[in-house]
Parts: structure tokens; C-alpha cells; sequence
């Protein structure tokens, strides 16, 4: 599976102060897809010089992977 990870950051408002595509390449799953995309969303988060990130997307595909897991 390849896949795209679609970033946008907002500011308190909601105003929209960055955007990107990333490419993750293939990933084996949409969890694997799912935890890539979150964290390139703090990578670029960061390097626009956000210090305090509110990351949101399918958050519970991960959290549920990883309690099987463990």
C-alpha cells in the first residue's frame, strides 16, 4: 500500500498558517500509514517553529494496534 499523508496546520482561530503533502512511501497497514502521518505532522509542525502542537487525525487505529500488541 503506498500512501499520502495531507498536513495542515491552524492556528488557535482556525486559520490556516501551513500545508503539505507527504509521501510515506509504502507502509504495510493503515496503522503503520496512520502513526507516519502523525509523526511527519510534528516533524513539520516543529519546523515551522510551533512549540505547542495539537495533533489530530485516526488517532484509534493506533491506540487500539498498539493494546493488541502489547
Amino acid at each position: 500500500m503506498t500512501a499520502t499523508a495531507g498536513i495542515i496546520i491552524k492556528n488557535h482561530e482556525c486559520l490556516v498558517m501551513g500545508a503539505c503533502t507527504y509521501p510515506l512511501g509504502r507502509t504495510g497497514d493503515s496503522t503503520t500509514a496512520e502513526a507516519k502521518a502523525c509523526l511527519q505532522a510534528v516533524i513539520f509542525g516543529e519546523e515551522m517553529g510551533f512549540r505547542d502542537l495539537v495533533v489530530e487525525g485516526d488517532g484509534l487505529i493506533v491506540i487500539k494496534k498498539l493494546k493488541l500488541d502489547s
